[in-house]
């Protein structure tokens, strides 16, 4: 039974890693998409620390960049969860999941690989910002503890938002509504945490919101670390929210690839 138990997750961890490489071969063979994705953090870098350079009112750092740096690693995860969407309904339209459901691969392996082409493409586009950042004067107060816990809450709640999102892409398998409720979900999830801007500079309704915004959980436990140190209080809220989070949606996720290949 153990020798069978071996094996089953030998061919999971197989089916897992020829669905990243997979994904990764896609993401290397465009290379406008993968300029694109490359590009567009340091974009939004510069643009939003000149628009809001001037602006200094309730910031606890000298700098927008300062402020803005860790908020853009989480807005990031928040964007990045579309991608997955979007290849899943690439491979709905041309029958490759259908016809990769209909053999003996791993359901869970699908579902691992395709959170790990997000990690990766995530990973990348943080290194940027972190190298872009520190040139316009930014630093890391925790240093590379601090760095390595950013991903570790961040990696939680990109799993939680990749996972609904494909949930979503799997059930619609059209790519209008999947859009139009993809923006619906995470537009307002940025807007209504502290990505921007400080949470004591928003209205108090909005303020309310945050609490029941995992995105804003994340950052309350990141941002801390750029600027003054460990907040073990909010990284430890950061950490349960972000993981209940994760783990839901996976078992949302699970539950709408069985559905398909049903």
């Amino acid at each position: 039974m153990d020798e069978e138990a071996s094996i089953v997750m030998l061919d999971g961890l197989w089916d897992t890693w020829y669905t990243l490489l997979r994904y990764l071969r896609t993401f290397v063979h465009n290379p406008f998409w993968m300029l694109i994705l490359l590009i567009q953090p340091m974009v939004w870098l510069v643009l939003f620390t000149q628009l809001f350079q001037s602006i200094t009112l309730g910031f606890t750092s000298g700098s927008y960049v300062q402020f803005f740096a860790p908020g853009l690693i989480v807005m990031l995860a928040v964007f990045n969860a579309n991608a997955l969407a979007f290849r899943l309904l690439n491979d709905i339209n041309y029958g490759v999941l259908e016809k990769m459901i209909a053999t003996p691969v791993n359901r869970y392996s699908l579902i691992v690989g395709g959170l790990l082409y997000i990690a990766v493409t995530w990973v990348l586009q943080v290194v940027i910002v972190l190298i872009v950042s520190f040139l316009m004067g930014a630093t890391v107060a925790t240093g590379v503890g601090g760095v390595l816990m950013t991903f570790l809450i961040v990696s939680l709640l990109g799993i939680g938002l990749t996972g609904f999102v494909a949930a979503i892409a799997v059930t619609m398998k059209r790519p209008e509504p999947v859009v139009l409720i993809v923006n619906l979900i995470t537009l307002p999830l940025m807007f209504l945490s502290s990505i921007l801007i400080p949470a004591s500079l928003a209205p108090q309704w909005i303020q309310n919101v945050m609490k029941f915004n995992p995105v804003n959980y994340a950052i309350l436990a990141v941002r801390p670390m750029f600027l003054t140190g460990f907040d073990w209080t909010a990284i430890a809220q950061a950490l349960v929210v972000c993981g209940v989070f994760a783990v839901v949606a996976i078992f949302v996720e699970t539950a709408a690839f069985r559905r398909f290949g049903g």
